[in-house]
């Protein structure tokens, strides 16, 4: 599997080597190594953007590769242009299987696939009824220009003026924090949270708004949904969960996928 750094990443891990698989997990990918392509049965990647060098190199060596796509790879995708979309396209059309997380991005990038939700850590967010909740929303936006623009933060900044008694949280990444400075006494900016104390935020907080121009399947809905919170994804009330999102799940479905192309 090649993926980058994170603990997202290594649920996936998680939940394949539980289910008997043999993943030699690659995070170092600006350099693909034959050695690794060679010893592998399938090459899979987690993100497009992560993992084209290493997939591009195990089409050359006739492995089997497999490339998982989320919403920001999916809409990066339709949107490039000159050689490297003509390169994008090369590997995508030539990978023996296609995963995405939600259906809707089959379109952005032009070839059918299999609809696979990532999985999340069950154990960790746990509905908390004992949680007080004392702020109202908590939204999610990275600084920088371009996320700025995605995660709608003029959206969440109209919406703090118009509704002042309520408390709302802007969150952002470990490799994007969000780094505001904001003149609203109900706003309050926290740059990032580790994945595991994700739980003990999504406590604090009564609803979850995520307004995007790229709508995806984040985690994130799914992770508060599960801790008892309000979501609300692009004006749409969210309420369950789909069920590979359990890691066991998730591993049944793609070993059911992969038998079809092995």
């Amino acid at each position: 599997m090649v993926g980058s750094r994170g603990i997202l990443d290594e649920v996936v891990v998680d939940a394949l080597r539980n289910k008997g698989f043999l993943v030699n997990y690659v995070e170092d990918v600006r350099i693909p190594k034959p050695s690794k392509i060679a010893s592998a049965d399938v090459v899979y990647g987690a993100y497009l953007q992560t993992c084209s060098r290493y997939v591009a190199a195990a089409q050359v060596l006739h492995k089997k590769t497999m490339i998982h796509f989320v919403g920001s790879d999916a809409y990066r995708y339709a949107r490039e242009k000159g050689l490297r979309k003509l390169y994008w396209m090369t590997l995508v059309h030539a990978c023996d299987g296609i995963f995405y997380v939600s259906e809707h991005l089959t379109t952005l990038v032009g070839r059918q696939g299999a609809i696979l939700p990532l999985p999340i850590r069950l154990s960790l967010f746990e509905k908390g009824g004992h949680a007080s909740r004392e702020r109202d929303v908590l939204y999610y936006c990275p600084s920088g220009a371009e996320n700025a623009r995605i995660y709608r933060l003029d959206w969440i900044l109209a919406y703090a003026k118009t509704h002042p008694d309520e408390k709302i949280t802007l969150l952002g990444n470990e490799t994007h924090p969000a780094e505001y400075r904001l003149d609203l006494r109900n706003v309050e900016v926290i740059p990032f949270v580790r994945y595991e104390q994700m739980v003990d935020v999504y406590n604090r907080h009564k609803r979850l708004v995520r307004m995007t121009t790229e709508d995806g399947l984040p985690r994130m809905v799914d992770e508060a949904l599960l801790s008892g919170m309000e979501v609300i994804s692009n004006g749409r009330v969210i309420d369950k969960v789909p069920p590979e999102r359990d890691p066991v799940k998730f591993a049944d479905r793609f070993e059911q996928e992969l038998s079809k192309i092995l």
